[in-house]
């Protein structure tokens, strides 16, 4: 999982799964939800993201206590 912020566009991406979209849903006025060919929501966009989100709360790195990395599991 990875996020990104785009403060040129004030967008925040989540992406869930590395690959491209096939489809795009908007869920509400400016959150794009991005979906594999077969179902899967591979990333969220959120457009105007300072105006919809409290971007202070957006931490990277620098977390108080031990941070440990996920491993996926296969289905």
């Amino acid at each position: 999982m990875n996020l990104a912020y785009f403060k040129d566009m004030d967008s925040l991406y989540i992406e869930l799964s590395p690959e491209d979209p096939a489809h795009a849903w908007e869920a509400q006025e400016g959150v794009v939800i991005n979906l594999s060919g077969d179902g899967r929501v591979v990333g969220i966009e959120i457009q105007h993201a300072s105006k919809k989100t409290d971007l202070s709360l957006l931490r990277v790195g620098n977390f108080p206590g031990e941070v440990h990395a996920v491993e996926g599991s296969a289905h």
